[in-house]
């Protein structure tokens, strides 16, 4: 899950602000290429701390909100010292995760990955 705070911050997306509350915009994980993406750190969560991709173009927005939950964030549940990727694959905390466009299935999706 991307976006799990409660603010509402403005981007450059013509079709308005960027909701935290919200659902991601239709657009925010389409890419044609790896240089599309980038990764978005989970701000409150349980378990390993999720990493995801994201277009570039709401990374900046996605992890505003995000940092946002991390300072919010009162779930009550254990976090592991790990990061997961969505590949499935957890690593250490400062590990490089990567991220690529993953073009299975017609549109791509960027989607973070452990190398």
């Amino acid at each position: 899950m991307l976006c799990a705070c409660g603010a509402t911050v403005e981007n450059s997306d013509p079709t308005g602000p960027f909701d935290c509350k919200g659902k991601l915009p239709a657009g925010a994980a389409v890419c044609t290429v790896d240089a599309d993406c980038t990764t978005v750190t989970v701000g409150c969560y349980c378990g390993p701390q999720p990493v995801n991709g994201i277009s570039r173009q709401y990374a900046k927005d996605a992890q505003a909100c995000e940092d946002d939950a991390a300072s919010k964030c009162a779930l009550g549940c254990l976090v592991e010292f790990k990061m997961l990727a969505q590949d499935g694959q957890k690593a250490d905390p400062g590990a490089t995760i990567a991220v690529h466009c993953d073009r299975a299935g017609g549109t791509g999706t960027c989607k973070s990955y452990l190398p």
